[in-house]
């Protein structure tokens, strides 16, 4: 019995020209990140380059808000261990840039492990969201030209009001 997994599937234009937007956002790698590849802050959702794509999320999840935002810049070798986004509603995918032959986006089954995990493959454009106490990971890159997503996760806005916790963590990592 394979794992039943909630995962919500849209396509949303990315901007013509998000490598200029990219440009104005300071990346680097954090040792301690699950995510081992070229990372921004946790939290860009303020800056005014992602209005038009917040925007479209609000009108999608209008009862949520968005705790935090990054972009990841997966370059050859760069991978995302597993882990999950415990104490958040939904987390979230957006591939800007990426082939059909990049590295996907894996769900495990940790309860079954023998079982198939679901894999989302990359395609420009598309947007997926799902439970974050899911466990997912991303296998190293080897297209030889950049993978790049913007991810975070949103929060039911009666639950970030109520328990507005600037200590809560990104992520957990798994193992």
């Amino acid at each position: 019995m394979k794992q039943i997994l909630k995962i919500d599937k849209y396509y949303v234009r990315p901007p013509l020209n998000y490598k200029e937007i990219i440009k104005e956002l300071s990346l680097y790698r954090r040792e301690d990140a699950p995510v081992q590849a070229d990372l921004t802050d946790w939290n860009v959702s303020d800056c005014y380059l992602f209005d038009e794509f917040k925007g479209q999320l609000h009108v999608l999840y209008p009862t949520y808000q968005i705790e935090d935002l990054w972009v990841a810049i997966y370059r050859s070798g760069d991978y995302a261990e597993a882990h999950n986004h415990t104490g958040f509603d939904w987390s979230f995918v957006w591939y800007l840039d990426a082939c059909p032959d990049c590295s996907p986006l894996i769900f495990p089954d940790i309860k079954r492990p023998w079982l198939p995990p679901e894999v989302i493959k990359p395609k420009v454009g598309n947007l997926y969201l799902f439970n974050g106490e899911c466990v997912h990971y991303v296998p190293p890159h080897t297209c030889n030209h950049d993978r790049i997503v913007v991810s975070g996760n949103l929060i039911h806005s009666e639950v970030l009001y109520e328990n507005n916790d600037i200590n809560r963590p990104q992520y957990s990592k798994v193992f």
